[in-house]
């Protein structure tokens, strides 16, 4: 069991200087830090491809990584995915919203 604090955190501090360089505001919400996941080094993984691409994408705005129980919700205001690559980049474990004017979603499961 991989302790998920700790590998969202890294993943936070990793992106909190480059989202501020790139003039985003870079939110956490982990209100219980006692949560485990199995796969880590996948969890990890897309984490890591989702901020990283909100961030390396977003021209202005915020980006928020939620974590609750059974999933953690990445919420970009800065991009919007056409319906195709929604389709392309969505699995078994990974949801993804996107609209014009409200941003991109994505909630990976746990």
């Amino acid at each position: 069991m991989y302790r998920l604090s700790i590998i969202i955190n890294e993943i936070y501090l990793k992106y909190l200087p480059l989202a501020s360089k790139a003039g985003l505001t870079l939110n956490l919400d982990f209100p219980d830090t006692t949560l485990t996941v199995e796969d880590g080094d996948k969890i990890k993984k897309d984490v890591e491809k989702t901020v990283s691409s909100a961030v390396s994408k977003s021209i202005k705005g915020e980006i928020t990584i939620a974590v609750s129980k059974g999933k953690i919700v990445i919420t970009d205001t800065g991009t919007v995915l056409s319906k195709t690559m929604i389709n392309m980049l969505t699995n078994d474990h990974i949801s993804i919203k996107s609209r014009v004017g409200f941003g991109t979603t994505v909630t990976i499961k746990f």
